[in-house]
């Protein structure tokens, strides 16, 4: 009975893989499932199905119109539902596509310019269906470039207690050189408890002048309220942060910290101490986050003065987080928030590898923040921020004592 279980088993995973390399049937599905997307949308929007009677209905139907889109699985065509006084209209489309174009044109524009590989060119093919002629390609550039620069450059209208501020880094080509820039991130907190991305901006380092003009234009924007902020040490940063936020509480990230540790000793040999750190830094709060330190730094400082020495001088920024509210300094304490960002922003950019110019790369990079700033927009409250007391005055805000 098993071996017939293990052969039937065998088969449906030879089926299944024989499905997957069709590209008709990922197609299909792909057609199958945003259309009943759309369907389910127009529904929502007229309360009612097809020759249902109710109450509530907003309007009749009044036939469709194809629509066709470009995917990675070829060219799905849709039939998109009207109603009888044109009020309906669907975001599926531009949402759908954004990041599927700008992970296009990032390739094409290195397939434009001279940098791709036989195999780029045949990736090219495969995600547009077709041959792409340069006028094209500068079209739906110039209108996704269009659309990401009016919402990187977007008012800030709101309070944001806090900042998560960190960078990565890309290769980009400028004048035939290619070179490592910085990405630089920063994302909002607003008093109603929601993630945003606020900021998208490329540089050539991270010096404290290219930080000072990331905050300048945030607060250009009208970016207010801020009171606490978490980063790495990197001391341009810090510099710009303290100088053009003045009076924000900084915390320095405690995974970088970690990371800064085990970089000074042996991770095999001294696995102790590694888990002491941790236990540090899980205190419930600051008196005995410093009691536990001070014992580490005593234990250390027989073994490995420098890095007692170290620990005991770098450590106290790390203890900010205990002047938040106790259910915030989780998650407040790193910028863990960003390293899953940044993930997803490497799993798209690796395919590119060198990006031709800094637009391209803003263009990508840009695309995927804007996505993700959206869905947390709409998605669910990241922190209760009635636990901080905040002023109507937003600059003269205060933070709540922990609690």
């Amino acid at each position: 009975m098993a071996k017939r279980q293990d052969k039937d088993n065998s088969l449906l995973s030879q089926i299944q893989q024989s499905l997957m390399d069709d590209s008709d049937f990922l197609r299909a599905l792909v057609e199958k499932s945003l259309q009943k997307i759309l369907d389910t949308e127009f529904e929502n929007f007229i309360q009612a199905s097809p020759y249902e009677r109710t109450e509530d209905r907003r309007g009749y139907r009044n036939g469709s119109y194809p629509r066709y889109l470009k995917t990675r699985v070829g060219k799905i065509e849709l039939r998109v539902l009207r109603d009888r006084e044109g009020n309906f209209s669907t975001e599926l489309f531009s949402r759908y596509q954004r990041n599927e174009k700008a992970f296009v044109l990032s390739m094409i524009e290195m397939y434009l310019q001279g940098v791709s590989t036989r195999k780029v060119s045949s990736i090219v093919e495969q995600l547009c269906g077709s041959s792409i002629s340069k006028s094209m390609v500068s079209e739906l550039s110039k209108q996704l470039d269009d659309q990401i620069n009016t919402w990187r450059k977007r008012s800030l209208t709101k309070n944001y207690p806090y900042l998560i501020v960190d960078a990565r880094y890309e290769d980009i080509r400028e004048s035939g050189v290619v070179s490592s820039q910085a990405v630089l991130i920063v994302i909002g907190i607003s008093a109603e408890g929601k993630r945003e991305i606020l900021s998208v901006e490329i540089g050539d380092s991270e010096s404290e002048q290219t930080w000072r003009g990331v905050f300048k234009g945030l607060r250009s924007r009208g970016l207010r309220g801020v009171l606490y902020a978490v980063s790495d040490d990197n001391k341009g940063l810090v510099k710009a942060l303290k100088t053009e936020f003045q009076g924000v509480s900084w915390q320095r990230c405690q995974v970088h910290f970690m990371r800064n540790f085990i970089g000074k000793i042996s991770k095999k040999k001294d696995k102790s101490y590694i888990l002491k750190l941790k236990d540090v830094f899980n205190a419930p709060d600051i008196q005995s986050a410093r009691s536990r330190k001070n014992d580490l730094v005593k234990e250390l400082s027989a073994y490995k003065p420098k890095v007692s020495e170290w620990l005991d001088d770098e450590i106290e920024y790390c203890f900010t987080v205990y002047g938040l509210p106790e259910d915030h300094r989780r998650k407040m304490r790193s910028t863990n928030m960003i390293e899953r960002l940044n993930q997803e922003i490497l799993r798209r950019s690796r395919v590119v590898r060198i990006f031709p110019n800094r637009e391209s790369c803003l263009r990508l990079i840009g695309a995927i923040c804007m996505e993700q700033s959206e869905a947390w927009q709409v998605g669910y409250r990241y922190l209760d921020m009635s636990m901080l007391k905040v002023t109507e005055g937003g600059e003269e805000a205060a933070m709540a004592q922990a609690v």
